[in-house]
Parts: C-alpha cells; structure tokens; sequence
C-alpha cells in the first residue's frame, strides 16, 4: 500500500523542492491557461490531483463491495496522523535534533524516539492479545518478556541501542514498523475490534481504543515536534508548508487503499508519471 508509485514519486518532488526558497516558488511554471502562479502551482497540481485520486479510489472500492472497515478507518486516521508528522519533520536540519530548545525539555530526537516507542508499544500489545484471540487462548494474560520481544522483533539492548541512535536511523526504523502497523492490523474483524487487551492501565481496554491511540498520540507529539523547533527558531519555508499540504493529501488517497491489495494500479501510475513530468521540469528550472 505504501510502496506505490504515487508515493515514490511524491518522495521525489520532496527530496527536490524540501529546502528551496521561497523566492524559488516566483520562478516561471506554466500549466495550461495558468501562467502566472510560478513553480508554486506545480505544488497544487500534486495536492489537487492526489485529492482527486482519493475521490476515485474511494468511488471504486465502494462500487466494488469491499468498502473500509471500522480497523482499516481507524488505521487510515493514523496513517494521517504519521505522514502530517513527515511534513513537519520535511526540511528540518540536522543540527535541530539534539538540542533542547529549553532546560528540561525533550530535543527534537527524543520526542521522535519517545513515538517510536509508543507505537512499538501499542504494536505488540495488540497484536499479542489478537493473536491469543484467533488461536482461542485468553488475551488477558500477562506478556512475557520472551513474547515481547518475539512481537517486537528485537530484545531490550537493541531497542535501547535504536533509541540512541541517530534522528534518521529512528525515522528509517519508524517506516517499516508503520509498515508492519498497517498491514498486521488491516484485517482486523467487527468482533475483534471490541475485545480487550491489558496493557499498563489497571483496566482491559478495547483493541478499537488502542487503536486509536496509535492516531491521538501521535498527533499529541507532533504539536510538541511544532513546537520544540518554534522554540528552537526553525521557521518552515513556504515550501516546506507546502509539502506538508501534500503529505496530507497523499495519506488520504493511501488510507483508501489499506487492505485493498494492488487495486487501481493503472491510476496511480497515470498519476505517477504526471508527477515525474512536474518533477523534472521543476528540476530544470532550478539549475538554471
């Protein structure tokens, strides 16, 4: 789902325009009858035309029956959540990741690390307790260390070593385990959805609570990502505000996709290439 042609070539436009200056955006870039807005509406074709993908991709799957479900809804939710924090994270340097904007504030890193840690914690809780559902055993047991790290993949000291390593080893990492995220979870049934789970809390609480952790906070740490840097004096670019407009509208059109298999693939690489096209042309103009 994520590793879709549209997405790779939205990585691309953002690789090349993350950290170009505002006055870039005034350089001629015609589109049609649109010859006055500059390289900026280059941006607005790719947000304009990944919601228009959503629309279609939408449309499709509920024409062909198999409309999202509540878990799939729920994940779509989060994978916003994720991909609004790679708009704020986009064009960031890295001498913003250790330093703490303020005497006992978090750095940049660590707020980033302590997600990670949330969503890994979140991940294993409940997939331990769905898989003891579907194998008719009693979810609400206690984990057992050599469970958990089953489930995680990894044992304490590589969890730790991970957590101290670089802000870009962490966002590597934080892919492929919202990867795992989307796809372990997609199948996830009306029944299983309301089943409990034991985590740190005194009480059970339901895999749909849980799951919707994934998305709230998130969305609680990215303010505080916001506000670390503000505080810090990083002032995103226009740019950068920009991608984060696309970022959004990417996540969107991909939510619709979760648990969808390779459906409408001919509609995203129409899009891709349209977006290539706008990539190399941008290219162009910025190395005259």
């Amino acid at each position: 789902m994520l590793n879709n042609p549209v997405s790779r070539s939205i990585y691309q436009f953002a690789e090349l325009v993350q950290e170009i200056a505002d006055s870039d955006l005034e350089r001629e870039w015609t589109w049609g009858s649109y010859k006055y807005e500059g390289v900026r509406f280059a941006y607005f074709r790719n947000y304009e035309e990944l919601r228009e993908l959503a629309v279609e991709l939408y449309q499709a799957r509920a024409a062909s029956g198999a409309p999202l479900s509540a878990a799939q809804r729920i994940l779509a939710q989060y994978h916003s959540a994720y991909m609004d924090l790679q708009g704020v994270l986009s064009g960031v340097g890295s001498e913003y990741d250790e330093k703490p904007p303020a005497e006992g504030e978090w750095p940049l890193r660590r707020v980033v690390a302590h997600i990670i840690g949330a969503d890994l914690g979140f991940y294993v809780t409940i997939k331990y307790a769905l898989d003891r559902y579907r194998q008719g055993l009693d979810p609400l047991v206690k984990i057992e260390d050599e469970t958990w790290v089953g489930i995680a993949g990894m044992d304490e000291s590589e969890l730790d070593a991970m957590m101290d390593g670089s802000l870009s080893g962490l966002q590597s990492f934080h892919r492929d385990l919202h990867k795992r995220i989307l796809i372990d979870f997609a199948e996830i049934d009306a029944v299983e959805i309301e089943r409990p789970s034991r985590y740190w809390e005194d009480e059970p609480m339901s895999l749909r609570f849980r799951m919707h952790r994934f998305d709230s906070h998130m969305r609680q740490h990215t303010i505080q990502v916001e506000k670390t840097l503000q505080m810090l004096g990083h002032v995103h670019s226009e740019s950068q505000r920009l991608l984060r407009l696309i970022f959004f509208a990417l996540a969107q059109a991909e939510g619709v996709l979760i648990g969808a298999g390779r459906t409408q693939e001919s509609l995203l690489i129409e899009l891709a290439e349209r977006i290539d096209g706008r990539t190399r042309e941008i290219r162009n103009i910025l190395a005259r």
